[in-house]
């Protein structure tokens, strides 16, 4: 799934921007999800919230409550990915948005083929870094770390828990935590990892996921994972 986070003041610009992303998105058969924000100091706190992750932002830079520069240096300090793409009426500001690393700067009216081209490299980028390749039932599945609930360790294998599905694969659970982001996942237990984002709540040496499922905490692990969660939880 593709977040797009989209900020503008200005209702008829947040519109016509949602309109033409929806179509861009659409047309090339992306599964996404828009998030609209008409004040940016929201749309700031809430990008900055791990448990929010989004993929990109469309933005306008002058906005009545805060700049859009502003804004970027703050997502940056936290050390935030995501990819930024500026709209305004203006190009002042356009150097100032390569020193925060913006992924493109677009002038009102947006140009429906640049954006495209822009929203088409973020999502590139995006698929190719927080996906998985496994070996399930003799093929090859390429799973988005996002739509993982948690890991399993059973005995040489681990199951793979999805929302939809479980995929068992040959592998040591050790193996496994490597190549997840740890900024995302714990190792709770020594026959669990789980996806922060997907835990519901916790309590003493049990976490319940947001499929419903219990998954054991061990005594070693339990206060490094409450601190985790919290925090991941912001």
């Amino acid at each position: 799934m593709f977040r797009i986070a989209i900020c503008d003041d200005e209702a008829t610009s947040l519109k016509l921007n949602v309109a033409l992303t929806e179509k861009i998105l659409k047309e090339e058969q992306i599964e996404f999800e828009i998030v609209t924000f008409d004040n940016m100091r929201k749309m700031l706190e809430t990008l900055t919230k791990p448990a929010q992750p989004f993929d990109i932002l469309l933005s306008d830079i002058l906005t009545t409550d805060m700049n859009g520069i502003e804004a970027a240096e703050k997502i940056r300090e936290l050390g935030e990915k995501l990819d930024i793409i500026f709209i305004s009426t203006t190009a002042a500001y356009a150097l100032d948005g390569y020193r925060v690393q913006a992924l493109r700067y677009l002038q009102k009216p947006v140009d429906i083929e640049k954006l495209r081209e822009a929203l088409l490299l973020s999502y590139k980028k995006n698929a190719s870094r927080e996906k998985i390749s496994v070996t399930a039932d003799g093929k090859v599945h390429n799973v988005n770390f996002r739509d993982i609930i948690y890991v399993e360790s059973d005995a040489r294998d681990v199951h793979i828990v999805l929302e939809d599905k479980i995929l068992i694969t040959h592998m040591k659970i050790s193996d496994m935590e490597k190549l997840l982001p740890k900024e995302h996942f714990f190792r709770c237990h020594r026959t669990y990892i789980v996806n922060l984002a997907a835990v519901e709540h916790m309590e003493r040496y049990q976490a319940t996921m947001k499929n419903g499922d219990l998954v054991s905490i061990s005594q070693q692990m339990y206060t490094e994972m409450k601190t985790k969660f919290y925090k991941y939880q912001g």
